[in-house]
């Protein structure tokens, strides 16, 4: 029931939201985009992400206080499992053949949002992609570590006025706790793929462009048709 109660509101309050997002992502690449663009994009993910955090952690931290040590067990497992399923997707083979599938990814993923792309604008991405840190291994490790701090917390704090002010801590500042190196290279990650980003905005054909933001403006709808179905029924409709 708590957890009906968060997909509920998600769906009337933040649905729309993320329609506007949308749209206003469209309406910026349909001209060009610039850093502080791609800046606004990550940011405004970000915010969206917290906010829905903050508000679901009451109703989690209740449920989640209700844990059986059989559940606990599952989680443990499950953990483990995505763990495995993790090194099996990137980790495989040496480090050059985990970047040849890292930058092949990163291709796929261009190809989907803009269509198809010319040999010259691939050549560019795949140079793009090879200059990005290498972050497979220290992405692994911090996930085993957040995993592990969330299991201690909630086997220390088994009421849900203890569990919630830590479980909304550990939902909205998942950074804290992270190696130097780990915070280091993902700031420049980020700032290297938007690089990346801006260079193929600024070869983008007009068909590759209106490509990309129907899309979004197809999110938009989506989002904005969800959020209806959750709305009560008019009388008389």
């Amino acid at each position: 029931a708590r957890l009906a109660r968060f997909h509920a509101w998600h769906r009337s309050e933040e649905l729309p939201r993320y329609s506007v997002l949308m749209t206003s992502a469209g309406d910026k690449l349909a001209d060009g985009l610039t850093a502080p663009e791609l800046q606004w994009a990550w940011d405004s993910v970000k915010g969206r992400y917290r906010r829905m955090a903050a508000y679901a952690a009451p109703e989690l931290a209740a449920v989640l206080a209700t844990l059986t040590p059989a559940q606990f067990e599952r989680l443990d497992k499950r953990f483990a499992e995505s763990n495995v399923e993790y090194a099996g997707k990137y980790l495989k083979g040496g480090e050059e053949e985990q970047r040849e599938r890292r930058d092949k990814r990163n291709l796929e993923l261009m190809r989907e949002w803009f269509g198809d792309l010319s040999d010259e604008q691939e050549a560019q991405l795949m140079i793009g992609s090879a200059r990005l840190p290498f972050l497979y291994p220290l992405r692994l490790h911090n996930r085993q570590r957040r995993q592990g701090e969330f299991v201690a917390l909630l086997k220390t704090h088994r009421s849900p006025a203890e569990l919630e002010p830590r479980l909304r801590q550990w939902l909205t500042e998942w950074e804290e706790g992270a190696s130097p190196e780990y915070r280091r290279l993902s700031i420049l990650h980020r700032e290297l793929y938007i690089q990346m980003l801006l260079q193929l905005d600024r070869g983008l054909t007009p068909v590759q462009r209106a490509h990309a933001t129907t899309r979004l403006r197809e999110y938009a709808e989506i989002f904005e048709a969800l959020a209806e179905q959750g709305k009560p029924a008019r009388p008389g409709s």
